[in-house]
């Protein structure tokens, strides 16, 4: 059987965009998930502006860009207790980058974008069926799932495991998620509201003694996100009356709005013990779940599809050899250890760590200082590509 078939399992966003960039380069791909239809529940909404570029390269970004917001306001970092908004605003990286902008967009709406490109070059997405197995040899991978139709087993010669968090691919080829869960709960919600009369701008980290959220403006139409924590001890019932309390909390008790959509969800910092088994490999929520404070989860699941372009389609074609594989997980795993988590870490303790003031201003100073300038504050935003792997295939073996 020839090598340039691939399964990807997992039609989330991350699976999704492997999907397309794989097709791109030539390679024959399926698409095989669980759910019925695209989650568009409250998820990632923000895609970073050195991303920007490589998604254009892929045909999707104007789609995206009549569909989405356009962020040009750039890093705001509200510091309540110190009576500062610490900001970036894009204009200082005009000339710098083709994009100047972050992109928001729901990531179900994301999915549902990429799925019309798939489908025009001919990908099928297989809705409604799970991974329940699988088994390798030499050449290829057989994997086994269930649908309403019953159980099939499909065949190609690579697996790409996209299938988040919860990843059945990821236990089928033994690997652990390493790590640790925090004991907090994140509550994202969609509402309806006027925030620009609040002050706040398109994306914005709230630091805040009691009330500390992350909120993003979602369409410019009035559509905003709101994610805050809660104790994990607190039980899911009851969770739209709490909801309701921290918008009164933090906006008054007069505050209007309408709750859209909520989703609560546990965080982490995992990492798989292994990104590749073979011919498998893992991207995404299923190679590594960080807590989504800087919006690093689904940016570092997207530049790990970056970084597999690259890889997979060459040693499917036979130019260089599957040693490249093992270097491709070692680099992507060695970005989130230490790049992604590292940074979502220190930011969700500024956050939502509810410090002293002393230690507040200090644990600040890094963004107040580079915001002070412009030249700090280009230097700030250009840094935000630090997720994106060299080329792997430039890598010494």
């Amino acid at each position: 059987m020839a090598d340039d078939t691939v399964i990807v399992a997992g039609a989330g966003p991350v699976g999704v965009m492997a999907a397309l960039a794989l097709a791109k380069q030539g390679l024959k791909v399926t698409v095989v998930e669980a759910d019925p239809v695209p989650n568009m529940s409250p998820r990632a909404v923000v895609y970073l502006h050195p991303l920007l570029p490589d998604l254009d390269r892929l045909g999707i970004l104007e789609d995206m860009k009549e569909r989405g917001h356009l962020d040009r306001e750039g890093f705001n970092l509200h510091v309540v207790a110190l009576g500062e908004v610490l900001s970036a605003p894009f204009e200082v990286i005009d000339g710098d980058t083709p994009t100047p902008y972050n992109l928001h967009l729901g990531q179900g709406e994301f999915t549902t974008l990429v799925a019309e490109h798939l489908a025009r070059l001919g990908v099928e997405i297989r809705w409604g069926t799970r991974v329940s197995g699988l088994e390798q040899d030499a050449d290829g991978v057989t994997v086994t799932v269930e649908t309403a139709d019953g159980t099939e087993r499909l065949r190609a010669g690579w697996l790409v495991g996209a299938d988040g968090g919860r990843s059945t691919v990821r236990e089928l080829i033994g690997a652990s998620l390493d790590g640790f869960t925090w004991d907090e709960r994140f509550v994202a919600t969609n509402l309806r509201a006027d925030l620009r009369s609040r002050g706040f701008r398109s994306s914005n980290l709230y630091i805040h003694p009691t009330h500390a959220c992350v909120i993003a403006d979602i369409d410019g139409e009035g559509l905003w996100r709101c994610t805050f924590q809660e104790s994990d001890s607190l039980p899911e019932e009851g969770i739209v009356e709490r909801i309701e309390e921290f918008y009164r909390g933090l906006w008054g008790p007069d505050f209007e709005f309408e709750l859209v959509d909520y989703r609560p969800y546990r965080m982490h910092q995992r990492l798989a013990s292994k990104l590749r088994d073979g011919r498998v490999v893992l991207i995404g929520d299923a190679a590594h779940l960080t807590n989504p404070t800087g919006g690093l989860g689904l940016t570092t699941g997207l530049y790990d599809v970056l970084a597999l372009e690259e890889v997979l389609p060459a040693v499917a074609r036979g130019e260089v050899d599957e040693g490249y594989l093992d270097l491709w997980a070692a680099e992507r795993s060695r970005v989130f250890s230490e790049v992604s988590s590292p940074i979502a870490s220190g930011l969700k303790r500024v956050v939502y760590g509810n410090i002293d003031v002393d230690e507040l201003r200090e644990a600040t100073q890094y963004q107040r200082t580079l915001t002070a300038t412009r030249e700090g504050q280009r230097e700030m935003l250009l840094s935000l590509d630090s997720v994106r792997s060299p080329s792997i295939l430039a890598m010494e073996r």
